[in-house]
Order: C-alpha cells, then structure tokens, then sequence
C-alpha cells in the first residue's frame, strides 16, 4: 500500500454521500461526520492498496482483519483511536443498508465484527508488549500474529467462590498491632470504592480507556478521607487514589468492564469484604507490589517501557526496608544508591551512573503515593519545582519509613532478615 493509491470511483462516491449524509440527515456537525468519513475513506485505500476489494464487498473478517492486525502493525498509536473506529463503520455500513446496499445478513455479520471495540485493543496491549530485541521475538511475533482474535479475552474468575491467597511472607511480618498503629485510611477508603462500585452497579465508562466517567471520579474522590485536589478537567489517572484502586479492583476481580463498556462488580468483592482487616491489607499490598503492572498506574500517555523498574523491586524493598523509622532520608540520594545496586545486579552499572531513573519514572511518580498512601512511608516535594515535574510528580525531596513499612518491605524482599 503506497500514498499513490486512489479510491475506486464508486468508492469514492459512497463516502462522499456518507459525508453529506452524517450532517443533512444525522445532524452531526460537519467536524464530526468528516472523522467517520475519513476513517472509512482511509479503509478503502487499504482495500485498494492490498487489493482486498471493494467497500461494498467488505465482510465482518475484512474489518476483523483490518483493525486486529493491520491497523495496529501499520497505523494504531493509541488505544482510544484504536477503540472509536468500529463506531465509523457501524455508521456507515448501517447507512449502506439504508440504501439498500446491504442485505440484513450481510449488515449482521460487519455488526458482529464492530460491537466489541475491547477485542482490538487487546490485540493492541499484546502487540506493544512484544519485546523487537527478545532472543524470542519470531516465536513471539509469530504467536500474536496467528493469534485468534478472542484469544486474550479474559474470563475473569472462572471460580468466584475462590479463596484469596494471602502471601504468608507479607502476613508474617506484621502484626494487627502494627497495622492498628500504622495511621492509615487505606483500608476504609478502599471499602467506600467497592461500596460506591456496588451501588452504582453497571455504571458508565470512558469510551476511550474504559475509565470512570468525571462525574463519578469527583463524587468518589470527595468520599475519601483526604480528598485530592482535582482540575475540572481531571481524568481518572489525575486521581492517585481513584486510580490506584481501580487497578487494584481489576488485579484482584473484585469488578470487570463488561462488553457494553459498563464496570460490574463481581461476587468477590464479598468474599474480600468477609476478610479480617489484616488479610485484606496484605492482599491489597500483594497486588501492588507483585501482581499489577506498574506502567498501568501511569496515565497512557505517559507509559514508557521501564520494565526494569518493577522487575528490580526486591531490590527497591531491601534497601527502603533498612532504612531507620521516622528518619528523614534524601530522596534522590537513596533512589541513586538503589539504581547502583540495580545496576551491580544487572552488569550494567554504568547507565546508572548517568541518570538516577528512579526520580523520574513510574516508581517517584506512583509507587510512592501508593506507598504512603498504605501507611509505609512518608514525603515531600522540594519547595520549588518546575512545572513539568509539578504535572509528573517528580521532585520528592525526601522520605522516610514508618515502622509499619520497614516490616512490610522487609517481608516482601527475598532475603529479608526476620523481623521482630
């Protein structure tokens, strides 16, 4: 497919008439209806250009084809573009039907191709998650691309009376005194999240990230026992908190995004809720620290890929967990002495004698919060920052440990010694 490529007439003339359908008979405005127009226009250059045929000749695997695997080697740059184009040929295959292009059958099965927008961007999630420098990657690459389009549909729970499993190192090494003494609301705001979950059961999401919707977003951050300080225009990854126990609620199946794009909450979420205090503690830590994906915590634009972060989080816990209690530390000194050891771990301590990462990646930016937010530590910003890292959260100046958090990440660390 070149940029030399042009519309066969007829096709050429069915999107003009689309246009001027959106706006005559639909209302849209004229910004609107050239969205939809040129995002079928796009199609039927890559119809032309791969020789694949006509509009009118398009089946449901034509755009399953396009959009699950063309599209996202060639073109997709975000998951919200990637979600809104099955919206374009919904309208606009519903507007050949109209004409009596389609037979009902024929406008079915592209229906069925176009109503779940998800089985795309997963495609998309697993497509960018391949690693071009793997010892692996044909075999990977190769898995995807032969992938069955529903492949990565996850069925949540497959049991909902499951158990959770409480990891036994973190559980040892506290104590519900600890926990009690520890002066955080985490556990009782979490549960006014699942509660306003359950109350406002099937609620409506973001069409571009499945996210909560503003309006809730603000009427559950006011709910919190310390409210953030949210723009007007804030979306759900301006939200710490919020957005911290919206991953945390899907790492641990307590709701799931249904295929109306709507969050359901699941029947585990009594299953947590009949959970002593404690238990619930570890299990909302454990899913932070060993079983959520640390880039999901960030906002999407954001997301690089500092996979090392994460995976050097032992590291991160041994060196937080010798720290005295209520000591203040220099922030961009200790990440400094934690990015050498990383470093000394993987061969490649010289990188990290360039730049301390740590001070501007995921961990300063959202693990931290996380942690404070768990009773682990606390800190603050230097008294003058720059804009951008005010907008990233850049710019701790220091920390320091509380007793709760020196346990907590000494049991976590693999080679802990045993604490008191």
């Amino acid at each position: 497919m070149t940029g030399d490529d042009e519309l066969d007439s007829e096709d050429e003339e069915l999107v003009t008439s689309f246009r001027k359908y959106l706006t005559a008979e639909k209302g849209l405005s004229k910004k609107t209806a050239s969205k939809h127009a040129d995002e079928i226009e796009f199609f039927a250059t890559y119809l032309t250009g791969y020789d694949r045929g006509s509009l009118l000749e398009v089946a449901g695997i034509d755009i399953e084809s396009y959009l699950g695997d063309w599209y996202i080697r060639k073109v997709a740059s975000s998951r919200s573009e990637l979600r809104q184009i099955p919206a374009s040929f919904k309208k606009f295959y519903k507007f050949l039907h109209e004409r009596g292009y389609l037979e009902d059958k024929e406008l079915e099965d592209i229906l069925d191709a176009c109503k779940n927008p998800d089985r795309y961007v997963r495609r998309l999630d697993e497509y960018s998650e391949l690693d071009p420098y793997s010892d692996t990657w044909e075999e990977d690459y190769e898995r995807w691309f032969f992938g069955d389009l529903d492949s990565g549909a996850m069925e949540e729970v497959t049991d909902w009376n499951q158990p959770f499993d409480v990891n036994w190192e973190i559980s040892q090494a506290f104590s519900e005194a600890d926990l009690e003494s520890g002066n955080t609301s985490l556990l009782e705001d979490f549960r006014i999240f699942l509660q306003y979950l359950i109350s406002n059961n099937g609620m409506k999401l973001t069409t571009a990230n499945s996210f909560i919707r503003r309006n809730d977003l603000f009427a559950l951050n006011k709910l919190m026992e310390s409210p953030e300080e949210l723009k007007s225009s804030a979306n759900q990854p301006d939200s710490l908190t919020i957005h911290l126990f919206y991953n945390l609620a899907k790492t641990l199946n307590l709701m799931v995004v249904n295929e109306k794009n709507r969050l359901e909450a699941t029947p585990r979420i009594d299953i947590f809720a009949n959970l002593p205090p404690k238990e619930q503690f570890v299990v909302l830590f454990d899913a932070l620290w060993n079983r959520t994906e640390w880039g999901r915590l960030l906002p999407l634009q954001d997301r690089v890929r500092l996979d090392w972060v994460q995976g050097s989080r032992d590291v991160i816990a041994a060196h937080l967990a010798a720290c005295k209690p209520d000591r203040r530390c220099n922030f961009v000194e200790e990440t400094s002495r934690i990015s050498t050891k990383i470093g000394d771990v993987d061969g490649i301590l010289e990188v990290y004698h360039q730049a301390n990462l740590l001070a501007i990646s995921v961990f300063a930016e959202r693990i931290m919060p996380a942690l404070r937010l768990f009773g682990l530590l606390d800190f603050d910003y230097a008294k003058k920052r720059k804009e951008y890292a005010v907008k990233r959260g850049w710019g701790i100046e220091w920390f320091s440990m509380t007793t709760l958090g020196v346990k907590i990440l000494g049991g976590v660390h693999a080679d802990a010694h045993t604490l008191a």
